[in-house]
């Protein structure tokens, strides 16, 4: 099937279909020009440096603070570019607020895409969201590890595995217990709970049972704890 370009996606009153058609046209030689490559776009010489957005994750996990830009294909005026508010929300054209927190950077286009549909004001949008920049992501771990103190996320990672962080803190001191390590962590209403983890058989198996768990995954604002042994 072919598709044109110009065929109006939005939801109009009969009168502005020629007008919508027209922007649309605009819209869509701007967009062409945007994929001119850098070379033909400044005179050889200049000091007008080719900007670059890495791509993001599709499964990368949105956070409260990530700094975002939504994209719809062909609707220049719809597109924003905000941070996640505490409450992990966006506000978005013709929608209004949105909890894209806790979502997949995949699930959130599809979320917005259902949106658009359902309050009939496009007919088939393309939604592209890019994290343009990451929220600051840091836990503690303290205790019986070499390098205690505070650790920061890569910025593509949402969560990190406990025995990464052991490792990423150089490892158990000799006189650690490892197999009583206490995590604690705040959820969204305030409430702190800390469960105890045995990460040496996570680490080496010996004294796994089926209960032991082969991950355990640490989030931004955790606090790790590692006892040492009472000889």
């Amino acid at each position: 099937m072919k598709i044109d370009p110009l065929a109006p996606n939005r939801l109009t009153p009969p009168g502005r279909t020629s007008l919508m058609k027209t922007l649309r046209l605009l819209s869509w030689l701007a967009a062409l020009l945007a994929l001119v490559p850098a070379q033909f776009a400044a005179p050889a010489g200049t000091d007008t440096p080719a900007t670059i957005v890495a791509q993001t994750d599709p499964s990368y996990k949105l956070i409260a603070g990530d700094q975002i830009a939504v994209g719809i294909y062909g609707e220049i005026d719809l597109a924003v570019s905000q941070k996640l508010d505490t409450q992990g929300r966006v506000r978005l054209a013709l929608v209004g607020d949105l909890v894209l927190a806790g979502k997949s950077v995949r699930e959130a286009e599809t979320l917005i895409e259902k949106l658009y549909i359902e309050r009939r004001i496009l007919k088939q949008p393309m939604v592209s969201i890019t994290v343009q920049s990451y929220a600051v992501r840091d836990i503690s771990i303290l205790g019986a590890v070499r390098s205690p103190g505070k650790m920061s996320f890569p910025p593509e990672k949402s969560t990190l595995d406990i025995t990464d962080v052991v490792t990423r803190a150089g490892g158990f001191l000799p006189t650690a217990k490892s197999d009583a390590v206490k995590i604690t962590r705040v959820d969204a209403g305030g409430r702190e709970t800390t469960i105890e983890l045995n990460v040496e058989a996570m680490l080496t198996r010996r004294g796994a049972n089926s209960s032991t768990p082969k991950e355990y995954p640490i989030l931004p604002g955790d606090r790790i704890w590692v006892p040492e042994r009472l000889f």
